[in-house]
């Protein structure tokens, strides 16, 4: 018992050790540099750590062994001494240390601009002032504009037009020193825009989906002294420098404002599509799910124009490879579920099938094979292969999947068109008792699923000549309900019903 506990507690701190930590976030070719990095003569450690990361890597990547404790490490380490927890500890924390530094000279190696602008600064420092501003020169024809915090456009801009302004004056040419004080300026006032619009923004979002303001005093006196709308109105007509970053932000604000009036969509929809080969991802990112959000909202009112709208702005997103914040990270189950959604809506059955073949892979593993046999089982009941459909979704772990009620939906909708009507029966009762006690879905969801539950009974009450609903009555029902899903669906079996009674009363 005290043996093992030993060992629990000596795994426990190498486990949660810092050094470990960001050890896991490296992968294999970073560890390699980071051994190379040790060699270098910027390492400050007094100790030899090399052999600390030889031995600690060869765990990679999980790091998850009874071999990986203080001990452990001090017998291979250092054969015969007798053992210093004070020693490896130390040697952990310059290890640490060094890991810092690593990821902080990585950080520069990757991002090209602030270490040109590094450069730059210290060539002035040394009155080196040719060198800096030769190097100012090689960074105005490598920045790119933008947005994102990753690009950090603005500052770097503003640090640039410091530097190069700075150089005129100690060549005495202040006409060139003029304009770039201009340019830095405007560059300040744009950022400062774009903030401003941010800010408005965020703050009816927040305070819905958080219940928080982001708000307090000053922010307050800012944004209620400033007319956004004044000011653009000022610059209608003019080509300002960054003219289609500041109008986006400014169509994008208008957008959320004033959501009724759709030329701003448009114009923004307009205006990115027409620049987006001038966005990073990051950036195409937010305004490609600004715009879906936009259309879900529509969608939501009945607005049949922007079904086939957002299916388009998914497309968009996906040619311009803009499915997620960054090459590293996963579609969102969500994005790959909204997909499905709007092809189903369109019934475009064929690019719904490439999109299964293509994006299927880039969701989160764990969730790939559930969320692709879900998609599937969509393709399949859109071109009415029933039996396929129903195959597709015993093949989804049920207790594990993440769209319980869009998967109950589907079974339902299948049991219809295979008029397995004692599976039905036996699936509502089972729907109704997930909603009354799920805490997954809010309230105001629920009512949307409630309502194609009971709409859903009594058209195949009619079906099964078991109800007394006529298809008329139940027909103005669906129409006048707006908080329903499968809505589309429903009208055209009701349809079918009534066609199929028609003609039965002329035979």
């Amino acid at each position: 018992m005290d043996l093992f506990s030993h060992k629990i507690r000596l795994d426990f701190f190498m486990q949660n050790s810092r050094l470990i930590e960001i050890l896991k976030s490296f992968d294999k070719s970073e560890l390699k540099l980071f051994e190379k990095f040790l060699d270098s003569s910027f390492v400050k450690s007094r100790r030899v750590i090399k052999p600390v990361l030889k031995y600690i890597s060869g765990f990679h990547p999980d790091f998850a062994s009874s071999d990986l404790d203080k001990k452990r490490v001090s017998e291979k380490l250092f054969p015969g001494e007798a053992y210093s927890e004070k020693k490896i500890i130390n040697l952990m924390g310059d290890l640490t240390k060094e890991c810092e530094n690593f990821l902080k000279h990585k950080t520069l190696d990757d991002d090209e601009i602030t270490s040109m602008l590094l450069t730059s600064k210290e060539f002035f420092k040394k009155k080196l002032f040719r060198h800096s501003f030769r190097i100012a020169e090689g960074i105005s024809k490598k920045i790119t504009s933008g947005f994102s915090p990753g690009k950090d456009y603005f500052s770097k801009l503003r640090q640039l037009l410091f530097l190069k302004s700075s150089y005129y004056i100690t060549v005495n040419d202040y006409g060139k020193m003029i304009d770039c004080k201009k340019d830095f300026f405007e560059a300040s006032a744009a950022q400062f825009i774009i903030d401003l619009i941010q800010i408005r923004s965020s703050m009816d979002p927040a305070l819905i989906t958080y219940g928080k303001k982001i708000e307090n005093d000053f922010i307050k006196a800012l944004t209620e002294s400033f007319d956004i709308d004044l000011f653009f109105e000022k610059l209608e007509k003019s080509n300002y420098a960054h003219k289609s970053l500041i109008d986006i932000h400014y169509f994008l604000f208008k957008t959320l404002e004033i959501p009724e009036e759709k030329k701003y969509y448009f114009l923004l929809r307009d205006l990115f599509y027409g620049n987006t080969k001038n966005f990073d991802r990051e950036e195409k990112y937010f305004l490609f799910n600004h715009l879906a959000n936009y259309c879900s909202n529509e969608v939501s009112k009945r607005n049949e124009e922007f079904y086939f709208e957002a299916l388009d702005v998914y497309k968009q997103m996906l040619k311009n490879e803009a499915y997620s914040f960054s090459e590293s990270e996963y579609m969102q189950t969500v994005t790959y579920r909204n997909i499905i959604y709007y092809c189903n809506t369109v019934k475009d059955d064929k690019w719904f099938e490439h999109f299964i073949d293509k994006y299927s892979g880039v969701i989160a593993p764990r969730h790939r094979e559930e969320m692709k046999n879900f998609a599937l089982a969509n393709l399949y009941f859109l071109r009415k292969e029933f039996e396929n459909s129903l195959m597709s979704i015993s093949r989804i772990t049920y207790e594990f999947f993440l769209f319980k009620p869009d998967l109950k939906n589907l079974m339902l909708k299948v049991y219809y068109e295979l008029e397995y009507f004692e599976q039905a029966y036996s699936l509502i009762d089972t729907y109704k008792h997930y909603l009354s006690g799920t805490k997954e879905i809010s309230e105001s969801y629920k009512v949307f699923y409630r309502n194609f539950v009971n709409r859903y009974l009594e058209l195949i009450k009619i079906k099964t000549g078991t109800g007394r609903r006529q298809t008329g009555y139940l027909k103005s029902k669906i129409v006048k309900e707006n908080k329903i899903v499968n809505k589309i669906w429903l009208l055209e079996k009701v349809e079918e019903l009534i066609l199929k009674n028609n003609s039965q009363k002329k035979d």
